[in-house]
């Protein structure tokens, strides 16, 4: 193996790791390289540690990065490092195994007890290498799935489909999430506040009985892919589900859009069974592993 350089954070390495990231996570879902602006803003942060971002260097060249951290709440009174999959550029052989080793020995150094990583069935070999060094497969925590438009057969009338109105329905969502995906009262507000405040939500319907929310959902474009998502779909009736998926198979038509995901995490993992029961299939798996420190 070549005799690889690796280095701290230091000032004037974002743009690099901006472009190694952008390239290497170009065919990624569910994650991706945040904007050289986001970096700067969360390495200026008065708690930001150098140390817990590594870059490999070629001679000058950066071919590979890593990010990692200590996460400050104990889980069963054990201290949490995290780490991030590496960003290396295809042809640098045993950089990623490298960096990875390097990361797990600062963390120990700086207490952690576990070592945690994230890995997606479209993010390279993380998995593989992942278990290799001996990780463990603790949990899913996410799946992307979707349909083809075509393959929806489903066709239900629309007009009780109504435009959210955070007036008349925010308190009401507010419950419902709390209820049905474990939220807390403030995780729920911030959600629906992130959809209101966002230019990819193309809509945000709710479908109400008797003045109950008996079913909701939204849509929205990703600008990264052709095909739009619909958020979680909650419905106490096949009926009421049929009609929010009608109503997303008409935008989708209006768009000329012929597919439908949807990313279930948190408490939404839990409900994979109703999606695959409405025709989604599972596209990929986001996983959790850990290993002794």
């Amino acid at each position: 193996m070549k005799n690889y350089i690796i280095k701290n954070y230091q000032e004037g390495f974002i743009e690099d790791q901006v472009k190694i990231g952008d390239e290497v996570s170009k065919q990624w879902q569910l994650f991706g390289q945040s904007n050289a602006e986001r970096l700067k803003e969360v390495y200026s942060q008065p708690d930001f540690d150098p140390e817990t971002r590594l870059y490999c260097f070629d001679e000058k060249k950066m071919v590979g990065f890593l990010t990692s951290a200590i996460i400050p709440e104990k889980e069963n009174e054990k201290t949490i490092g995290n780490l991030s999959l590496p960003f290396v550029l295809e042809g640098y052989q045993g950089v990623t195994e490298l960096l990875i080793n390097k990361a797990i020995t600062i963390l120990k150094s700086k207490g952690a007890e576990i070592i945690r990583t994230f890995a997606n069935d479209t993010w390279g070999k993380h998995r593989e290498t992942a278990e290799k060094l001996g990780f463990k497969l603790i949990r899913d925590t996410a799946y992307m799935v979707g349909v083809k438009v075509n393959d929806l057969t489903i066709k239900e009338e629309t007009k009780n489909v109504l435009e959210y109105n955070k007036e008349r329905d925010l308190e009401d969502l507010v419950q419902i999430f709390i209820e049905n995906l474990g939220m807390t009262e403030e995780q729920a507000k911030q959600n629906f506040e992130v959809i209101e405040n966002s230019e990819e939500v193309i809509g945000h319907y709710v479908i109400r009985d008797d003045e109950k929310i008996v079913a909701r959902t939204y849509i929205a474009k990703n600008n990264d892919s052709p095909e739009l998502y619909v958020g979680y779909i909650y419905s106490l009736d096949d009926k009421y589900r049929n009609q929010l998926i009608s109503k997303a198979i008409e935008v989708c038509k209006e768009k000329g859009i012929d597919e439908i995901r949807a990313v279930l995490f948190g408490g939404m993992v839990s409900k994979l069974k109703e999606y695959e029961d409405m025709g989604f299939r599972k596209l990929n798996v986001s996983s959790m592993y850990e290993k002794e420190a």
